[in-house]
Formats: C-alpha cells, structure tokens, sequence
C-alpha cells in the first residue's frame, strides 16, 4: 500500500509539471530563464531580422504537446497502479 502511495504522489507531481508545460507556458519560461544561456544580439537575429523572441513562439505547440503527454501518461499509470493494487487486495488468493 505505501508503494500505491508513492506512485500516486509521484503522479501529482508529473501531472502538475505537465499541467504548466501545457497551459502556464511564461511560468516555465520565467523559470527556464536562468538555466538557458542568452546569445549575442548580433547571433539572435537572422536574415530575415527577426529575433529570439519569434523562436519562443515556435517552441509553444512543442511544450504544450509535451505537457499534455506527460499529463497523460502519468495519469495512465496512476489509474493502472490503483486498478492493480485494488484487484491484487481484493482477489481470493
């Protein structure tokens, strides 16, 4: 039963990171912002002028797809594990 437990807890975990990845995008980024290295201002711009802040845009469907397949599949697992934990205590063996 504690391992039920700690899977569960540890679907939470997954489903709240897949929930932001998903839908509380600038929360993530705000987050990333000191991990990721920052370029040049003269690297960052291509030759159509455009900058890094259009190369953001392009990464939202990429992190929303992201979000919701870890939403998804850790919610998955956690509905599997409580099925077999309840049919394992409830069988007559």
């Amino acid at each position: 039963m504690n391992v039920l437990l700690f899977i569960d807890a540890a679907v939470l975990v997954f489903v709240s990171i897949g929930f932001h990845l998903a839908f509380r995008q600038k929360t993530i980024r705000r987050w990333l912002r000191p991990v990721r290295v920052r370029a040049s201002a003269a690297s960052r711009s291509t030759r159509d002028g455009s900058t890094a802040d259009s190369d953001e845009d392009e990464f939202a469907p990429v992190l929303r797809m992201l979000g919701i397949m870890i939403m998804a599949f850790s919610f998955t697992v956690g509905a599997f594990a409580s099925l077999i934990a309840y049919y394992t205590a409830n069988s007559p063996n």
